[in-house]
């Protein structure tokens, strides 16, 4: 159990590392509070600015609070999305007998104002060997004014083997179809 929950964690850094997204403290998460739902774990938590905790950008819901492991904020800066500054991930990790992540992508116009994409879930039962994530055109496999969400394929060594290209986004506002979570299971 001790060797999942290490592997899992380590796998998630190679991943931030491998998406460019790097921890910040600029974004905060406050407010925790009961879903109001008795029969089920779930709270509600606000993501907020640091220096100005008057500017709400989301409130999350955590499904079984009591499992939750984690929560990381990133940032990937000039991702060469036209009116783009940067991307905001809030990531979501639970641990139990099997690890997942929950990640919420916001796009932060140069305006200061917040675009939403929908969140993706990845869910392991051993060794990951393949999750989904976004990725922008300043990434590594990214195309140019495009954001692609994706399923990599990972190798025993975690490193990228495949990739496949599930939705390809082209960028020209903020006008594109939202939708439920996408979420990857690997058993």
């Amino acid at each position: 159990m001790k060797n999942l929950i290490l592997f899992a964690f380590l796998f998630s850094i190679c991943i931030s590392n491998a998406q460019e997204f790097k921890l910040t403290d600029t974004y905060d998460v406050t407010n925790q509070r009961s879903s109001g739902l008795e029969d089920k774990d779930t709270w509600l938590v606000d993501v907020i600015e640091s220096n100005n905790p008057e500017r709400h950008i989301a409130t999350l819901s955590i499904a079984d609070f009591g499992l939750l492991d984690e929560i990381r904020i990133s940032v990937l800066s000039n991702p060469d999305l036209e009116d783009i500054n940067e991307i905001l991930k809030v990531t979501l990790e639970y641990n139990a007998c099997c690890s997942s992540t929950e990640e919420f992508y916001y796009l932060v116009s140069n305006d200061n104002d917040f675009i939403a994409l929908p969140s993706i879930k990845n869910e392991y039962a051993y060794e990951p060997i393949s999750d989904i994530h976004y990725i922008f055109p300043n990434q590594s496999f990214g195309k140019e004014g495009t954001i692609l969400r994706a399923a990599l394929q990972y190798t025993e060594t975690a490193t990228i083997k495949d990739i496949k290209v599930l939705r390809s986004i082209a960028w020209n506002d903020d006008d594109f179809d939202t939708e439920d979570a996408i979420t990857a299971i690997n058993y």
